[in-house]
């Protein structure tokens, strides 16, 4: 995937591991490595790969965005919000001569607008315009060097928008192709991801040429406790939890949200001892707090690690894969609401 190149001072969309674009400024690019360390709006700064960073400016001559050549045969199409301009050919899909190009909005922007936190939209015109486009990855998946565990890729190019990504961090994988999707990018989720959560048999867009399909797997009192210590524990960076007052407590405040199947149905009486047996009964998954000369009413994981699957091969994993952007930024809710003004403002500044 090739982008407009970013230069020092500029501001620029960067797009996260969460699959999301946020705002930033150039403050030093490493051609070597392929990279820019971007200032974001809370003044954290990261290296990001230069193919996850897209520019404002689309520059003096006019250019296509994705192969810096100049228009061929016919004049280049503009997108309606960015201004930047593509041959037909370099965007994906390609734009069809049927087109209005006075009407015509890129990839790019389209998934600005369609995605957030919890899956994008579902309805309007956006949603529709990012259907047509995830029919089609911007990419080969075929060229991507996966690890032994089809966990992470080299190029660091996931799901519909080529962007990075942590499958352990709200993504999904499917179950035909084997890549990871971020949430922030699907249109089939009932209820937002938990950190680790794969119990989903998924299947994406490019697979089915057309919508996602999605289905909630089984899971056992022993996969609720793991799931809910591991979303937890990356939620609060901490190993141990208070059984009662945190982990019963979040597991009944969001018990339609987990999507138990047939665990749904247990009386709120009885959730209790069920948990509290699975913790104790599986000595391989979790820790209690009186093994380890604390009370005994925390409990905490092993190996801090999502649930495995029956299907895994090798459940446990003790490192997290590592993004070159070192750690996950805090989720600042307004950003979306920035984003969509910022690209007006561009569209008609331009």
């Amino acid at each position: 995937v090739s982008v407009t190149p970013a230069d020092e001072g500029e501001d620029v969309l960067a797009r996260w591991s969460d699959g999301l674009l946020y705002l930033g400024n150039v403050k030093r690019v490493d051609s070597v490595k392929q990279c820019c360390l971007v200032r974001f709006e809370d003044n954290s700064e990261f290296w990001v790969l230069r193919k996850d960073i897209h520019s404002f400016s689309s520059g003096g001559e006019e250019l296509c965005c994705i192969c810096d050549a100049p228009p061929l045969k016919e004049p280049l199409v503009n997108c309606l919000k960015c201004r930047h301009g593509y041959h037909p050919e370099c965007h994906t899909p390609l734009i069809e001569p049927e087109v209005d190009p006075n009407s015509w909005i890129c990839r790019q922007c389209v998934f600005a607008v369609a995605t957030k936190r919890g899956g994008a939209l579902k309805r309007g015109r956006f949603a529709r315009l990012m259907q047509i486009m995830k029919v089609r990855l911007p990419y080969q998946l075929s060229s991507l060097d996966w690890d032994p565990q089809h966990l992470t890729n080299q190029q660091q190019c996931y799901c519909y928008c080529a962007g990075p990504g942590e499958w352990n961090l709200k993504m999904l994988q499917c179950g035909s192709c084997g890549q990871w999707f971020h949430e922030a990018c699907t249109q089939c989720l009932t209820k937002p991801l938990l950190y680790g959560d794969r119990f989903y048999q998924f299947q994406c867009s490019v697979c089915t040429n057309g919508p996602e399909t999605i289905q909630r797997l089984p899971m056992t009192w022993v996969d609720l406790a793991h799931l809910v210590l591991y979303h937890l524990s990356l939620c609060c960076k901490r190993k141990y939890f208070d059984f009662d007052h945190e982990l019963m407590s979040f597991a009944n405040e969001n018990w339609e949200s987990l999507l138990l199947g047939t665990l749904s149905d247990t009386p709120r009486q009885d959730r209790c001892q069920n948990l509290l047996n699975a913790l104790n009964s599986h000595k391989d998954r979790f820790v209690s707090g009186k093994e380890i000369k604390k009370k005994k009413c925390l409990f905490g994981l092993q190996v801090r690690a999502p649930p495995p699957l029956s299907s895994d091969q090798s459940p446990f994993i003790a490192e997290q894969p590592i993004n070159i952007t070192h750690r996950r930024r805090s989720e600042t809710g307004a950003h979306q609401d920035l984003l969509i003004a910022t690209l007006n403002a561009v569209c008609k500044l331009v």
